[in-house]
């Protein structure tokens, strides 16, 4: 009996790190981020107005998709998403925005308090125009509290 335990034992443990460890390894969003954006901005090749948006992850989508949803519920757009990790662990949730001139594309989206986040895999039309003319874009974040 003791044989059998002692061989059992390392493939538990193991198995409890993996399974405890999937969520972390995914690293996504847990919580649904409201945000305030006060310009208007493009997810893949859907431009949004300014507003009161809500960015969660949907659900039975493996972690991979989130759904941006103004607050009129008006305005909603789903898009793809990969892990990515930040620089720094915000305090605050955070959006991340690439600005070629006055044209700003969303690049990753941070929840407060986690390093890990996403980002946005879905490069836009207008978006691979501008990089293909070499315009250089500027990176910047908005913090939402």
């Amino acid at each position: 009996m003791k044989k059998h335990l002692r061989t059992l034992a390392p493939a538990l443990a193991s198995l409890l790190f993996v399974a405890a460890g999937a969520p972390w390894l995914h690293g996504q969003i847990a919580e649904a981020i409201r945000a305030h954006v006060d310009h208007s901005f493009i997810i893949g090749n859907t431009t949004l107005p300014p507003g009161e948006y809500t960015f969660r992850m949907m659900q039975d989508s493996d972690l991979e998709v989130m759904t941006a949803t103004s607050e009129s519920d008006k305005t909603s757009v789903d898009f793809i998403v990969r892990e990515t990790t930040a620089d720094h662990t915000p305090s605050h949730s955070e959006l991340v925005f690439r600005k070629y001139g006055s044209t700003e594309f969303l690049s990753k989206i941070f929840e407060g308090g986690s390093k890990s986040g996403g980002e946005v895999t879905e490069t836009s039309r207008l978006e691979a125009r501008l990089a293909k003319r070499m315009q250089h874009a500027t990176e910047h974040t908005e913090e939402q509290k």
